[in-house]
C-alpha cells in the first residue's frame, strides 16, 4: 500500500505533550512559510483566499448539478458551471469524524473520532478533537490567513472546553451550541450560540443559518485585502424538518405531484441553503475577490436515511450511518474563477484530502502527520498523482475500501459499484461468492488488512464510543435497503 496515501504500517508515534508539541508545530510552520513557498507548483501564485462551506446531511444526489430533479438548487448548479464538480468526493457516514477529517487530514481510526462526539457514555461530554493535533486553520494561519467559522462545530462541548475553537486556529467564531446547562439547544430559531468567547441565547426571529452567514460574510469584508480562510459548517439541512423564512415558491417549483411530504420540507432547507451559498458568492463579487477567491462547497455525510431523493425515474435513499455508497458520498464544487477550469471532475476525493489541498494552494505548511493527498492538481486541471482509492473506518470496527470499481467490506462482502452509472454507484446487491473477480478482491483486501491496522495518533487523550453498535445498525440498514431494490 503506497505510504503516501498514510495507511501503511509505520506504526503510531510516540505519545506527546499535546500543548507543547502544538506550539512548536505552528512555530515552525510559520518560520517556513517566512522563508517563501517550498518546492514550486501550486504554491508559486499569490495566496489565494479560502471560503469552505459543508451542508449538514448533504448527499451529492440531493442537488440539481448532480441529477436532482425534484430540489431547486440554483446558485450551486451555477457554481458548478463555472467551476470543478467532483464525481467522486466522499466524507465519512456521520458529522464529528468528517469534521475532524477537514480539520486534521486524518483517517477517523488515526484520530479516534470514529462517530459522533455527542455520546451518551460520556455524562460529563470530555470528548473534543484533541488541542494538540495540528489542523487546517492551525496551517493557514501560520501562513500568514485571518481565519474564522460559524455554524456547527461537534467537536467538542463548549461548557467542557471554552477554548474551544481558537485552539485549533480560529480567530474569530460564532457556533451554534448543542448542548448548555445540559439541554439541547436549537440549531434553527432562536438559537443558542458559543461566540468569540461569550454565550449568546438569541430570539425567535433569528434564523441561525442566517446569523452564522451574516458573521462571516462581515469577516469577508473587514478580511478582503487578505488572506482570510472562512470556514462554514452550516447547521443546514440536518433536522429537524423546520420551514425556512423565506424562499418556500422557489423550492416548490420543481416537485413532482407525488414527492413525500417529508422531502418537501427537506427541499425547501435544501434550496434556502443554495441561497445562502449565493450570498457568499454575490459578496465574494461585490468585494471584487473573484479572482482570487476559492470557494468550495460540499457535505459532511450522506442524506437522511428517512429521505428520498428523485434522479428521474432513479429514486435514491439517504444513507446517513450507513457504509455504503449513499452513506458517504458528497458533493464536491470548487470555483476560483480564472483558475480552476470549469468541467467534471472523475477524480477520486476523499475529504481527508482537504488539509493538503488547500494547504498547497496556500503555501502553508503542514505540521505532524498527516493521511490525506495534496489533489490540488486535480483542481487545476494539471497532471498529478492521483487517489486510487479510498479507506474509510466508522465505529464498531467496520471497514470498507473503495476504488473505482468495487467496494470491500471488513467482513468479507464485495460490492460492485461503478461509478460510471448513477443507478448502479448506489446499487445495494453484493457479489455473491464472485470467483471472476478474486484478483480485484485480493487486491483490495491487502488495502483494507493494512488501514485496519491504523490507530489512534497517541495514548495522551481518550474518545469515548457513542456506542450504537455500529455493526449491528449498519447491518440492519443494508438488509432493509437489500429488501427494497433501487429501481
Amino acid at each position: 500500500m503506497p505510504d503516501s496515501d498514510g495507511t501503511g504500517s509505520r506504526g503510531p508515534p510516540e505519545p506527546v505533550n499535546g500543548s507543547t508539541l502544538k506550539r512548536a508545530f505552528c512555530a515552525l510552520a510559520l518560520a517556513l512559510v517566512a522563508c517563501g513557498p517550498q518546492g514550486g507548483g501550486p504554491t508559486a501564485r499569490p495566496q489565494p483566499n479560502i471560503v469552505l462551506i459543508m451542508a449538514d446531511d448533504l448527499g451529492a444526489e440531493t442537488l440539481g448539478c448532480y441529477g436532482n430533479t425534484a430540489y431547486s438548487t440554483p446558485r450551486l448548479d451555477a457554481m458548478a458551471s463555472e467551476g470543478a464538480r467532483y464525481e467522486n468526493a466522499f466524507a465519512t457516514p456521520v458529522c464529528s469524524p468528517t469534521r475532524a477529517m477537514i480539520l486534521t487530514g486524518l483517517h477517523p481510526n488515526r484520530t479516534g473520532v470514529l462517530e459522533r462526539l455527542d455520546s451518551p457514555l460520556d455524562p460529563d461530554r470530555t470528548n473534543r478533537l484533541p488541542a494538540h493535533i495540528p489542523t487546517l486553520a492551525d496551517a493557514l494561519k501560520a501562513a500568514g490567513y485571518a481565519t474564522a467559522i460559524a455554524g456547527k462545530w461537534h467537536l467538542g462541548h463548549f461548557q467542557s472546553y471554552p477554548d474551544q475553537p481558537s485552539s485549533h486556529g480560529f480567530d474569530e467564531y460564532s457556533l451554534w451550541v448543542q448542548y448548555w446547562d445540559g439541554e439541547r439547544r436549537s440549531r434553527y430559531y432562536a438559537p443558542h450560540i458559543w461566540e468569540n468567547g461569550a454565550y449568546r441565547v438569541h430570539d425567535r426571529q433569528t434564523f441561525g443559518p442566517d446569523h452564522f452567514s451574516s458573521f462571516l460574510l462581515d469577516f469577508i469584508g473587514r478580511k478582503r485585502d487578505g488572506p482570510f480562510f472562512a470556514y462554514y459548517p452550516m447547521n443546514l439541512v440536518h433536522t429537524p424538518l423546520v420551514t425556512p423564512p423565506s424562499l418556500g415558491e422557489l423550492a416548490d417549483q420543481r416537485y413532482p405531484d407525488d414527492l413525500g411530504a417529508d422531502e418537501r420540507k427537506a427541499g425547501h432547507l435544501i434550496t434556502y441553503m443554495d441561497a445562502i451559498v449565493g450570498r457568499f458568492l454575490d459578496r465574494i463579487r461585490e468585494l471584487g475577490l473573484e479572482g482570487n477567491t476559492l470557494v468550495l462547497f460540499t457535505g459532511d455525510n450522506g442524506s437522511a436515511v428517512g429521505l428520498e431523493s428523485r434522479l428521474g425515474d432513479l429514486r435514491v435513499q439517504g444513507g446517513k450511518r450507513t457504509m455504503n455508497e449513499a452513506g458517504t458520498r458528497v458533493p464536491l464544487i470548487a470555483r476560483w474563477l480564472g483558475t480552476v477550469p470549469p468541467g467534471v471532475r472523475h477524480s477520486f476525493f476523499s475529504l481527508v484530502d482537504m488539509k493538503p489541498t488547500l494547504c498547497s494552494l496556500a503555501g502553508a505548511q503542514q505540521a505532524g502527520q498527516v493521511d490525506g493527498l495534496d489533489l490540488s492538481h486535480t483542481l487545476l486541471g494539471i497532471p498529478g498523482r492521483e487517489r486510487e482509492f479510498f479507506p474509510m473506518a466508522f465505529e464498531g470496527e467496520l471497514f470498507f475500501v473503495r476504488d473505482g470499481r468495487f467496494r470491500l467490506h471488513e467482513d468479507g462482502r464485495l460490492y460492485d459499484v461503478p461509478v460510471g452509472t448513477t443507478a448502479g454507484r448506489y446499487s445495494m446487491d453484493a457479489l455473491v461468492q464472485p470467483p471472476r473477480h478474486a484478483a480485484e478482491k485480493l487486491r483490495l483486501q491487502v488495502w483494507l488488512e493494512d488501514f485496519k491496522r491504523v490507530r489512534k495518533l497517541d495514548e495522551s487523550y481518550q474518545v469515548i464510543p457513542f456506542g450504537t453498535g455500529g455493526d449491528r445498525f449498519k447491518n440492519a440498514q443494508d438488509a432493509a435497503r437489500r429488501a427494497t431494490p433501487v429501481p
